[in-house]
């Protein structure tokens, strides 16, 4: 099965955007901070709710067989134009933590797909590698790219109902945080 075929039919979109509703209204999380809980509890609710296996390795986050699949996600990535089916600019690769240029990034495969989620429009589509990094323009601290229509395959997510979680990621990691400093 390709990865596409698995995202469309075996994949549960509403447990998914539900921890993305749950995660992005948690009025607990109030500082950019908490933006690395919130990813990985979303990378790990993929992994949970379709085939996909978290791996969280430099250059991707998940394996779909023996292809590696980078995910990109953020809210509003598409224009809400209904006749302009393109994304604005994200980053895709950051200089902060290597000296790399956007011509060393188009040099090396690190994933096969990019999946991109746009977590308000609940929009999922593929990229190739080949194509993703041959997109890939120079941003402030690192390669930026804008996807337009032919650059990718977007997926057919089907008809789902939004389930969220029982109760706020926040308040499970104060609750943990205290348990771990009561010596």
């Amino acid at each position: 099965m390709h990865l596409i075929d698995s995202l469309e039919t075996k994949t549960d979109w509403g447990k998914i955007f539900g921890i993305v509703d749950s995660l992005y209204s948690d009025k607990g999380f109030t500082s950019n901070a908490d933006n690395f809980a919130r990813a990985t509890a979303v990378e790990k609710g993929i992994a949970k709710f379709s085939d996909l296996e978290r791996v969280d390795q430099t250059g991707y986050d998940f394996l779909f067989g023996d292809k590696k699949v980078e995910l990109k996600m953020g809210k509003n990535l598409f224009y809400k134009r209904k006749d302009v089916n393109a994304t604005k600019k994200f980053k895709v690769k950051s200089f902060l933590s290597e000296t790399k240029t956007v011509e060393d990034f188009k040099q090396i495969k690190t994933f096969d797909y990019m999946m991109v989620m746009d977590l308000t429009a609940r929009r999922v589509v593929i990229v190739e590698d080949e194509k993703a990094r041959s997109l890939y323009q120079e941003g402030a601290d690192g390669a930026m790219i804008e996807l337009k229509l032919g650059d990718y395959y977007e997926c057919d997510l089907g008809e789902y109902d939004v389930t969220q979680p029982p109760s706020y990621l926040s308040d499970a990691i104060n609750k943990a945080i205290e348990g771990y400093l009561d010596f």
